[in-house]
């Protein structure tokens, strides 16, 4: 996650300076939880002395308090036993997956009469179709990726009811889905502050977010620990070393695959906390899937993240993140034609070349894309064609490829078919997360490399250098403007 849409700024000025009344006074109905949960201890934020007694009839009887409460009963530590994660995201992996949404498609600018989830409940058997096993659906709490209540699913990207139906229709179309967690960070409800659905009081906050310089807020009790990463201005900063942050996440994120249906997630702004807490929350909930936001082009920290992830020897569970390394690269190689950037001493110079189970390649996503409403449909033509080179080289490579909703919906038939070709090419060739790259030539106007799949061998070049061929015995499966591929059969 990046900063977000402009708008979003007056908002955020008016919610640090907005006057504050009964600020964590939450009224968390304490023995009302105690007694839906049976009796499981639960830790909550008494109500101040001055909280009004009648607050609670309205506020705190919602879909999402009672989604909460339930939640609690099934799925806290004392009553639930998490089963062993069987990943996707390892070695030999056939998985591509597709991102479910862009920036534009929420409420605010796209006013589908069933929300975004409904667009995504009837393309789901055109994603199966297509040969995507996963796709990642956008934060799925009201707020988004400024979450304020976790159990509210009517947001603005549609209600929770639809989103349950898109789900189903994932599944039923052969698609695991991917939810985007956001966890570094939340919103009160009314102010900074006043969580609910989970409630938690102001201590949960670490000790140097900036709330703190605000007078309304000073004197406030805080967590006594510091960030541990990169902190976010538009929310409060969570403590993740807290033992109630910790246990109502879990709970949460359990809830969101058992209850909801959720296979995975997509963990937002990781930079902000501990790699080592998304193992906990990994054992906790039992994803297929797991992928960080690790928003930075140097490959080596993107690696120490994606080891600190999974204490174990062989790493098997260790979370994959997105391959930024691969992405700036990849996009400034086809930009300037200069193919050199794509090769680090014969291997492949992104975080494919160091771990590539655990690598998601991508060419554009929701935050890399161009901030422009109008940008999808006025999108050039020579930004278009740099985009399916991108393509071709992500789906003819090791990684977990993931592509982008709008260039496979809303750059036209013909760009759709090409995007659906390259998918079909990688999986008849049987190409995997870790299948073996031979590169032959990465030079200024030339990429060719030799990629060896279960079933074939694939041949690709990108570039300017038209006469480039890989010789006899191939088949050749695709092409396009500065792109071919070829096929060879192992026998």
């Amino acid at each position: 996650m990046v900063i977000r849409k402009t708008w979003l700024a007056a908002a955020l000025l008016s919610f640090y300076f907005a006057p504050v009344s009964a600020l964590t006074q939450t009224s968390p109905a304490s023995e009302e939880l105690k007694a839906e949960t049976k009796n499981i201890a639960v830790a909550l934020p008494e109500p101040a002395a001055k909280a009004i007694a009648s607050d609670r009839s309205a506020a705190e009887h919602t879909r999402a308090r009672a989604d909460w409460f339930k939640a609690v009963q099934l799925y806290h530590d004392n009553v639930f036993q998490p089963r062993p994660q069987l990943r996707v995201d390892v070695a030999g992996s056939p998985v591509v997956m597709l991102q479910g949404f862009h920036w534009y498609a929420d409420n605010y600018w796209n006013h589908a009469p069933q929300g975004w989830w409904g667009v995504l409940a009837q393309s789901a058997g055109e994603v199966g179709r297509s040969g995507f096993d996963l796709v990642w659906f956008p934060p799925a709490s009201n707020g988004s990726y400024y979450p304020n209540e976790w159990y509210d699913l009517d947001s603005q990207w549609g209600a929770k009811d639809v989103l349950v139906q898109a789900v189903n229709a994932m599944h039923g179309a052969g698609v695991k889905v991917v939810a985007d967690i956001v966890l570094n960070h939340r919103n009160g409800t009314t102010n900074w502050l006043d969580f609910k659905n989970p409630d938690w009081p102001s201590t949960v906050i670490v000790k140097d977010d900036e709330v703190w310089g605000q007078p309304a807020y000073a004197g406030m009790p805080r967590s006594p620990n510091y960030d541990e990463g990169q902190g976010e201005v538009g929310c409060r900063d969570l403590d993740h070393r807290d033992a109630q942050v910790q246990q109502d996440t879990k709970i949460f994120m359990r809830w969101m695959k058992n209850t909801i249906g959720f296979d995975g997630w997509r963990y937002d702004m990781v930079k902000g906390f501990a790699p080592y807490h998304i193992q906990d929350y990994n054992d906790a909930s039992s994803p297929v899937f797991s992928v960080g936001e690790y928003y930075d082009g140097n490959r080596q920290l993107i690696a120490d993240w994606i080891d600190g992830t999974d204490s174990s020897s062989g790493k098997v569970n260790a979370s994959s993140a997105f391959d930024y390394a691969t992405r700036f690269s990849l996009i400034a190689a086809i930009e300037g034609d200069r193919y050199e950037l794509l090769n680090d001493s014969g291997r492949p110079s992104g975080l494919i070349g160091w771990w590539p189970s655990k690598a998601v390649t991508f060419v554009e996503n929701h935050d890399t894309s161009p901030r422009d409403p109008n940008f999808i449909k006025n999108a050039s033509k020579d930004y278009r064609d740099q985009r399916i080179m991108g393509y071709a080289y992500i789906l003819t490579h090791p990684g977990i490829p993931c592509v982008f909703w709008p260039h496979m919906f809303d750059w036209g038939a013909d760009y759709k078919k090409q995007i659906q070709t390259l998918v079909a090419i990688r999986k008849s060739a049987g190409i995997t997360s870790t299948s073996a790259v031979q590169i032959v030539s990465a030079t200024n106007g030339l990429y060719a490399a030799v990629v060896t799949g279960k079933n074939e061998r694939l041949a690709m070049k990108l570039g300017t250098n038209m006469s480039w061929q890989p010789g006899p015995g191939w088949e050749l499966a695709t092409s396009g403007e500065k792109y071919a591929i070829w096929t060879q059969s192992l026998k």
